[in-house]
């Protein structure tokens, strides 16, 4: 019999996000790390983003001076309300030139230049693993694992969040440039790669199908998020009676891939509630543009731990807004479900992926353009006159870290 020793790995994660860089894949794979590390594994993480603080597990590759442009170059031009008609014209030119250049010319994506720091660094990241998980997206960080890897060939994990090649909508580089060539290394890779790590199974499918790759190879890992005990009290000791009905967005728009309008749209004229939105200044400026005489409450960005603080006790109901495609799922809905509040979800397509976990949980509500806003309300409000039917166990087995580290293993 094996012991428990020797079971652990050294494992090493390749990916261009991570914290302090806040996304959708850095917290998802922030509580993996933990999870790894707290079973016995030792985790070593090669990234792109610059670090707040040295740590012995993390390796920061990159041009520092080049990132710390781009850095401030975003930071202002997201505080343009605080300079002068100059400033604001000058910073918002700055963005739409690099945006234009990046669009048209980078590949396979934005973080190219990272891959050129790999590359040049990779006889420095002469670093012992057993297994090694690269980390989309960005697709660059598979790339990085690639040239890492070649030499040692061993096994490779990948964890796929937004598709590359398949995505139609709002693409990562020129498709009419770069079509074949993106086609030809994600094949490649999905040859080399021993397991694959799909979010939901309209995605692995559609990969599947497209790239004709081994069915036993790929796997689901749900979007994920940790169940707080004390986050999960807040949303049971907040006040339901009150009014207005306040109902919080939490998270961005990106053109062609997810858009506020038909849900404004559903709501518009409503009455006795309250939208708060905590965006960034693109979403802010789409949310404005549609007007559907909504009341609306802008907020900018809050980190993850204030965000689930407020979540839980700020609102009535958490709000949802689908992908415009079914080989996305915007992963925030699970965070908001853990809250064990209400959460809206508006599907935008008709075989939306969030509708699967919709059977699992009392708290999400799926709505669309057809359903009833009335009934929707009154549902609403009798599910706050029994707030307490969360499922958290099941929430703790399938939607936790646990269910990918068992995946990894």
């Amino acid at each position: 019999m094996k012991k428990m020793n020797d079971k652990r790995k050294k494992i090493l994660v390749v990916t261009h996000q991570y914290l302090p860089h806040v996304s959708p894949r850095t917290t998802r794979w922030k509580l993996i790390v933990d999870d790894l590390i707290n079973k016995g594994h030792e985790v070593t993480v090669v990234t792109g983003t610059q670090q707040l603080d040295e740590e012995k597990n993390i390796i920061y590759v990159g041009s520092k001076s080049s990132s710390s442009v781009v850095s401030q170059m975003r930071e202002k031009s997201n505080n343009l309300s605080k300079s002068n008609f100059i400033k604001r014209l000058f910073y918002k030119t700055l963005k739409k030139i690099y945006r234009i250049i990046v669009k048209t010319f980078a590949w396979p994506d934005y973080s190219m230049f990272w891959l050129l720091s790999i590359y040049r660094n990779k006889k420095n990241l002469n670093i012992d693993y057993d297994q090694i998980i690269s980390v989309s997206l960005p697709f660059s960080s598979h790339i990085a694992a690639y040239i890492i890897n070649k030499k040692n060939k061993k096994e490779w994990v990948m964890d796929i969040g937004d598709p590359f090649t398949l995505k139609k909508d709002a693409p990562e580089n020129n498709r009419i440039l770069y079509g074949l060539l993106n086609r030809y290394y994600e094949n490649k890779f999905y040859s080399l790669a021993s397991k694959i790590i799909f979010t939901h199974e309209d995605a692995r499918s559609a990969h599947i199908d497209y790239f004709d790759i081994e069915t036993i190879k790929t796997y689901i890992g749900n979007p994920i998020s940790n169940f707080k005990e004390e986050i999960y009290s807040a949303s049971l000791e907040y006040n339901y009676n009150s009014n207005p009905k306040k109902f919080g967005y939490f998270g961005v728009f990106t053109k062609g891939v997810r858009s506020p309008k038909n849900f404004m749209n559903f709501f518009k004229e409503a009455e006795n509630i309250e939208f708060h939105w905590y965006v960034n200044d693109d979403s802010k400026n789409v949310i404005a543009s549609h007007n559907k005489e909504l009341n609306s409450i802008f907020h900018s960005i809050v980190e993850r731990e204030e965000a689930l603080k407020l979540m839980a006790g700020a609102f009535h109901c958490l709000v949802s807004i689908g992908n415009l495609n079914t080989t996305q799922i915007p992963s925030k809905v699970i965070e908001y479900i853990s809250t064990g509040k209400p959460v809206i979800h508006f599907s935008e397509v008709e075989n939306d992926p969030v509708k699967n976990i919709a059977n699992e949980f009392q708290n999400l509500f799926i709505i669309s353009e057809t359903s009833n806003k009335e009934n929707l309300l009154n549902q609403l409000n009798s599910f706050y006159k029994d707030i307490s039917t969360f499922n958290k166990e099941l929430f703790i087995e399938k939607y936790t870290s646990n269910s990918i580290t068992e995946i990894l293993n």
